[in-house]
């Protein structure tokens, strides 16, 4: 009987805890599907071409709106409406970063991505729990970026025009990434029992917070998935502790976003053109400052 209790436990607490975050994920995809698909951003931006009377300004929110829809492939979305209003010469190439920019702060904060609700179900976090960690990072990535825009473009570099609704075939679920992120919790589960064990592990291993951290922004790198990034940000703050989560955070977004295998730098060059060098020192730029606040968010 005793067993029964102890198997019984041991499913709970490891394979069941926090999955009801795999529903709230699958909701979100439904819904940003339908978004997708019946192309409701359109209308919106519309109507924002008669009231907004900067171009800059015009820009800056269009790739707000566009870089905060809980859709796959945001990016795709946004580079092509920027497209439209972007010139047809030399001075487009700016437009890759700011897309990808603008675009990419939303992985820090909006309750509707895998790499905030990754970390909140791993660590148990309420939104404002995870909020209350992640707020000075995320202003830094939602400032500067509009900050270029008004410093790289010039109210001529950009061309307003009407946006066509666009009726795009989307898939509803992608039950790839739910069953990826039920086994990133039940393994953040599995952590958060063992924390003791892993810590007595990694310090007779000589394994400090800052290696840790470096280990998974090389796997960032490498790997190119904000998922993947997230769950590697998650697993580390349950282990060092989740005070810890903005320094691991910061370190892997960092090589998330630097990633030669990251699939938006490809449309960015599609779409505009803009170099790699363009894209890094743009990327190491604002990661930098967003890494040096963690550090003093840590210390």
């Amino acid at each position: 009987m005793r067993m029964i209790f102890y198997f019984a436990q041991l499913i709970y607490v490891i394979i069941l805890t926090n999955q009801w975050y795999v529903l709230y994920l699958a909701c979100i995809m439904v819904m940003s599907a339908y978004v997708q698909r019946r192309g409701l951003i359109y209308p919106l931006l519309n109507k924002l071409t008669v009231f907004v009377p900067s171009k800059r300004l015009f820009v800056v929110i269009t790739s707000a709106v566009a870089g905060v829809l809980p859709i796959a492939g945001r990016v795709s979305v946004s580079a092509g409406i920027l497209d439209t209003i972007a010139p047809k010469d030399d001075r487009r190439k700016h437009y890759g970063i700011l897309d990808y920019l603008s675009t990419h702060h939303y992985y820090l904060w909006s309750p509707f991505e895998k790499s905030v609700i990754i970390p909140m179900a791993v660590l148990s976090l309420s939104y404002g729990e995870f909020m209350q960690l992640m707020w000075p990072l995320t202003v830094i990535a939602v400032v500067v970026p509009f900050i270029l825009i008004f410093t790289l473009l010039k109210e001529d570099d950009v061309i307003v025009q009407t946006q066509q609704r666009e009726y795009a075939q989307v898939e509803w679920v992608n039950w790839q990434l739910l069953t990826a992120v039920m086994v990133i919790i039940m393994l953040g589960n599995y952590v958060r029992e063992h924390t003791d064990i892993i810590k007595t592990y990694l310090e007779d291993n000589d394994l400090s917070i800052v290696s840790a951290a470096w280990i998974g922004f090389a796997a960032s790198f490498l790997l190119g998935s904000s998922s993947r990034f997230a769950a590697f940000t998650a697993i580390l703050a349950s282990i060092f502790g989740v005070e810890f989560l903005p320094l691991f955070f910061a370190i892997d977004y960092t090589g998330y976003m630097l990633s030669p295998t990251h699939k938006c730098f490809a449309i960015g060059k599609m779409y505009f053109n803009t170099s790699f060098v363009t894209y890094y020192t743009h990327i190491i730029l604002l990661c930098s400052l967003i890494i040096a606040v963690a550090f003093f968010l840590v210390a």
